[in-house]
């Protein structure tokens, strides 16, 4: 014999929905069903992704700690290699600087006739002073028309002229090194 259900409804159906209360059941049945079921699933996602996320968050705190200690390992190496790059940036600085005082002394030697010798030289990077002796008059115009001339010396200062009869002429010059002319 199949056995029969009994179905007992204490709530008319009627009667449940005219009213507010029924309406807010009836709804919350139906509805409510779905919403609960909708944020059990976000609930059990979030808690699942927490897992991989805190998984994420340990390898990235590892790596990070690996990579610190890399830093720190090669920190001394970071410290040479900048001081070596320091002193290259210096040595490029000075060779550049000394390009102008020698090619300063191989124009000034270019431009010396036969006749014309230096007693004394000084020669900085901006700067050259020095004692000549010209043998005759021609040489020594011809040196100071070459100087003049010149773009590698500016200002040139012709000092102190003494002519002897055994030695030529003797003079002291001062020029400013670079073709930079001062006002």
């Amino acid at each position: 014999m199949p056995a029969k259900s009994i179905h007992i409804n204490l709530l008319g159906k009627a009667d449940l929905e005219h009213t507010p209360y029924g309406r807010i059941l009836t709804w919350a049945v139906t509805y409510g069903r779905y919403i609960m079921i909708g944020t059990e699933i976000v609930v059990l996602l979030a808690f699942v992704s927490r897992f991989s996320l805190d998984r994420r968050l340990t390898d990235l705190k590892e790596e990070i700690a690996q990579k610190q200690a890399i830093l720190e390992a090669n920190q001394d190496f970071e410290k040479e290699f900048r001081g070596l790059q320091d002193k290259l940036a210096n040595i490029k600085k000075i060779s550049a600087e000394q390009k102008k005082p020698i090619e300063a002394l191989a124009t000034l030697q270019s431009f010396l006739p036969p006749d014309v010798y230096l007693q004394t030289f000084e020669l900085s990077a901006d700067k050259l002073k020095a004692d000549a002796v010209a043998g005759t008059t021609e040489g020594f115009s011809l040196f100071l028309s070459y100087l003049q001339s010149s773009k590698q010396f500016a200002n040139i200062d012709i000092g102190s002229i003494q002519k002897t009869p055994l030695k030529g002429i003797q003079f002291q010059f001062s020029a400013v090194v670079g073709g930079a002319r001062i006002k």
